[in-house]
């Protein structure tokens, strides 16, 4: 089972809207709504590929089901905390098919309860000891420390699970000082990171640190050696939950005990999927499989 922990969970909206152009009046041609947030895109694939799941995370008490039930239809453990009055945060995403870069709106969560927190750790308490790995991803709701990542992932590796984390500045910067096992930056999120007055020889990398290049591929840096492995078909149509994809399905295989370069060509094949399809967080199994076994990887 993989744990994966999102406190700033919320709804997707999906527009799609053909020749979208910013200051017009424009309809769009079909609307997709579900639960939203990287968590919810990582258990969904997680879920997908036949793995064990529970998530956790903040939800408004206004639409706290809306959230929820989806999810759990799906199998996923959706374990979420009511932390705020009001409705989770919406996330509008509108998609071209010119093929032009999604546009993304995203929603400030109010801030969370005083005692939210602790509510939250009640639950990480209760779930570390029946699952593999631990995963913290997504932006941290207002009201959290910059090391609230760091200290679940401390908290799961004294208790030796696979830990992982997928998040941008202080946060993944505190979170690599417990030494997690997985970390899955962006080209932006890793260039930000070693911009700061660390060098790259002393630079806490992560045992498996995969750094995603968007249509350009990805690069594994395992064991002292550099990995890299291109999507061999792309897609258009929603790019947005890709690296939520990648995260997922490296970590469905890692649990699984298998090669670093099994885990790699395998994520890389879920985030080609992950952006032929409009939603967010959703692969075709059937593409998924006919894509792995065309990526090609090479060591640079």
């Amino acid at each position: 089972m993989l744990l994966v922990i999102c406190p700033n969970l919320g709804i997707d909206r999906i527009l799609r809207v053909e020749n979208f152009h910013a200051a017009k009046v424009q309809r769009s041609q079909s609307v997709i709504v579900q639960p939203g947030g990287k968590g919810s895109n990582v258990a969904r694939v997680f879920r997908q590929l036949g793995g064990d799941v529970a998530l956790i995370g903040f939800v408004g008490r206004g639409n706290a089901r809306a959230v929820a039930e989806p999810l759990r239809r799906m199998g996923i453990q959706a374990d979420l905390i009511p932390a705020f009055d009001g409705e989770s945060r919406t996330c509008t995403i509108v998609c071209d098919e010119t093929g032009s870069h999604p546009t993304v709106i995203n929603e400030e969560s109010p801030p969370i309860d005083k005692a939210a927190e602790d509510r939250l750790w009640e639950k990480v308490r209760r779930w570390v000891p029946r699952c593999e790995g631990v995963l913290t991803t997504g932006s941290l709701s207002t009201g959290l420390p910059v090391d609230f990542y760091a200290r679940i992932l401390d908290y799961a590796r004294s208790r030796r699970k696979i830990t992982s984390i997928d998040a941008a500045g202080e946060v993944l910067r505190v979170g690599l000082m417990v030494h997690p096992d997985f970390i899955k930056p962006n080209m932006e999120e890793f260039a930000k990171l070693t911009g700061r007055s660390i060098t790259p020889a002393v630079f806490p990398l992560a045992p498996h640190t995969a750094l995603t290049f968007g249509k350009a591929g990805a690069v594994l840096i395992h064991e002292g050696k550099c990995l890299y492995g291109a999507p061999p078909r792309l897609f258009d149509t929603n790019p947005i939950g890709a690296g939520d994809a990648f995260a997922a399905t490296y970590l469905r295989y890692l649990l699984n005990r298998r090669p670093a370069r099994e885990c790699l060509r395998f994520a890389i094949a879920a985030a080609a999927s992950d952006s032929s399809t409009l939603r967010p967080g959703l692969i075709d199994i059937s593409q998924f499989r006919s894509l792995a076994a065309r990526v090609e990887l090479r060591f640079l």
